[in-house]
């Protein structure tokens, strides 16, 4: 089930083909049942192509806030970037080593981050998402150019969760690794 939903493409594209082989053979030779049996195959196509666009799995949430709170740190948009966060988000390990709660908290961080260096570009490398029963975990590999330093690697993970009128929202950051230093 979860292939139809976060991959709507994949999962009817077979039953296109089908479809329009069984269609063109069954008008070509005169054959209805087969004409029968492609038109149930394309209604079946644009079914699953329907309910997998529709229905949003809590995967497909994480990663579509993680990916939005990424892009608008990057982008300087901080007020932005705070609305991707619950309101008492945990800093389990900020990068100067100490942590932090809430929407201060990251406030404080990004703008120390700003004030040493100026991010040019960001590079996700790797996404994991790990759907829990409450939550879902998100673990990000990623390069940022930063000025003064060039690349540099860095590793987190991000704890999301359907919060308080259907939004979903950050409520848990956890720097593993930055550059060279490991937090673990």
């Amino acid at each position: 089930m979860r292939l139809i939903l976060e991959h709507p493409w994949v999962t009817s594209l077979p039953f296109v083909t089908l479809g329009l082989i069984l269609l063109w053979v069954g008008l070509r030779e005169n054959l209805l049942n087969r004409v029968r049996v492609g038109v149930v195959s394309l209604l079946l196509a644009v079914t699953l192509f329907l309910v997998g666009t529709y229905v949003v799995t809590p995967t497909e949430h994480a990663r579509g806030v993680v990916l939005a709170f990424v892009e608008a740190v990057i982008d300087k948009r901080i007020n932005e970037a705070l609305g991707f966060l619950h309101e008492d988000v945990l800093l389990v390990d900020d990068w100067r080593g100490a942590s932090g709660t809430g929407r201060s908290g990251v406030r404080e961080s990004v703008t120390m981050l700003y004030s040493r260096h100026t991010l040019q570009f960001n590079t996700v490398v790797n996404m994991q998402i790990f759907e829990g029963k409450d939550d879902v975990l998100v673990q990000l590999f990623m390069f940022t150019r930063l000025s003064g330093i060039g690349s540099v690697p860095s590793t987190w993970k991000i704890r999301v969760h359907e919060g308080s009128g259907g939004v979903w929202e950050i409520y848990s950051i956890d720097a593993v690794e930055i550059g060279t230093r490991s937090f673990r």
